[in-house]
């Protein structure tokens, strides 16, 4: 699927997508307001989505929620587990 830009695909679901290609990445917002942000491939902090990518997310007001990385907004090489990990986290803030 070609996607020109972060396409809604549900009210609450995005694809996020740098210029033509292959997606790389979702945005999620749960009923809380919180929205995740799983991105992987070139210039992220993962290994191009072989087997990891990186997470961060925000609040309803757009500031950053704690992923787990006290250095960062963002935490890279984050396994599938551990992405489920963090959603199910900030999914029940």
């Amino acid at each position: 699927m070609i996607v020109e830009a972060a396409e809604n695909v549900m009210a609450n679901f995005s694809i996020t997508h740098m210029g033509r290609g292959p997606a790389k990445g979702f945005h999620m917002t749960f009923a809380n307001g919180h929205t995740i942000s799983v991105q992987w491939g070139e210039g992220n902090y993962g290994d191009e989505g072989v087997t990891t990518c990186e997470v961060a997310a925000w609040d309803r007001n757009r500031h950053w929620v704690d992923v787990g990385n006290p250095d960062d907004d963002v935490i890279g090489y984050q396994t599938p587990d551990q992405v489920l990990a963090i959603m199910n986290r900030i999914a029940a803030l």
